[in-house]
């Protein structure tokens, strides 16, 4: 009986207390020991989603990598950890381009509702999307948040940097090698193009481009854009920003990157995302101890 119990015992418990500090935030790199640690510490977690698109002559993985760069700036500020999420979501305008990956809205949310449940059941209930640089992502990851609430009762949040970033009112030069930040956070800076590395023909589109009229003054209308209107680009090199500013050299690349990621860690520090994540625990706390409690007849 005595050798069983001990058994159990053993079984149950680590056989040594002593737990590897975090050497990551990133949620795939660490031990099943690491990640209970730290759930006793925190329930703060960043999912990422992006698109991979034509951008030009820019990375076509450009709209994940912005808010991959978000999560992890973001997860060092509060204490949290940060994960891949969607990789590829809905393009929108861009589907006619060999390079862009297409899923529907609803198979997005679909994968991400499942990622988000199980992290629901493993104890985060602090979850933080993000999408940056890609107009349609609301569709899949506002539907997200609002549906998932509804079934589970938790409150999870959804930051669009796209309509959040106006808030900060940053300067031309706070912003500009943001950019650069991001590829340089992710370990992606070479994924930049220089000067040159596609001749003198960068921002040149693949043929002959006809004018779209009726779109053109729709836009000027104000009925335009990735919610409100279907439509495509005309031309795989009319989306993306080909003809942005280009660094010359290798060198010139990195020390721009450097630059970025001091902005962007400047601008997470001005969203102040401590403190919305405390004012996240008092709402889920609010809703289960006062709002379910009080509507849980109507409630799903």
């Amino acid at each position: 009986m005595f050798r069983t119990t001990v058994t159990l015992l053993l079984l149950t418990f680590p056989l040594c207390a002593q737990v590897r500090k975090l050497h990551t935030r990133d949620f795939t790199r660490l031990s099943q020991v690491q990640v209970a640690e730290f759930l006793k510490q925190s329930d703060i977690i960043f999912i990422p989603v992006g698109a991979v698109e034509t951008n030009g002559i820019q990375p076509s993985g450009r709209d994940y990598t912005w808010p991959l760069a978000y999560a992890m700036a973001m997860a060092e500020e509060t204490g949290g950890l940060y994960m891949p999420g969607l990789v590829w979501s809905y393009p929108g305008t861009t589907r006619i381009a060999p390079s862009s990956i297409h899923i529907t809205p609803q198979a997005g949310t679909a994968f991400l509702k499942d990622l988000a449940r199980s992290l629901l059941r493993q104890g985060f209930r602090r979850q933080v999307y993000l999408s940056a640089s890609h107009g349609p992502a609301p569709l899949t990851a506002g539907t997200l948040v609002r549906e998932f609430f509804e079934e589970t009762h938790a409150p999870i949040l959804y930051i669009n940097m796209d309509t959040y970033l106006p808030r900060l009112q940053l300067t031309a030069e706070q912003r500009s090698r943001l950019l650069y930040g991001a590829f340089s956070l992710t370990g992606r800076i070479e994924d930049l193009p220089l000067r040159g590395d596609y001749g003198t023909k960068e921002s040149e589109p693949a043929g002959p481009v006809p004018n779209n009229e009726g779109l053109a003054t729709l836009g000027r209308l104000g009925f335009s854009g990735s919610l409100a209107l279907g439509s495509w680009v005309p031309d795989v090199m009319s989306h993306g920003g080909s003809d942005r500013e280009l660094p010359a050299n290798a060198a010139e690349r990195a020390a721009w990157g450097k630059t970025g990621e001091e902005q962007f860690r400047a601008v997470v520090k001005r969203m102040r995302m401590p403190e919305a994540m405390e004012a996240l625990r008092q709402h889920d706390r609010y809703t289960q101890e006062f709002l379910v409690p009080k509507f849980r007849a109507l409630l799903p």
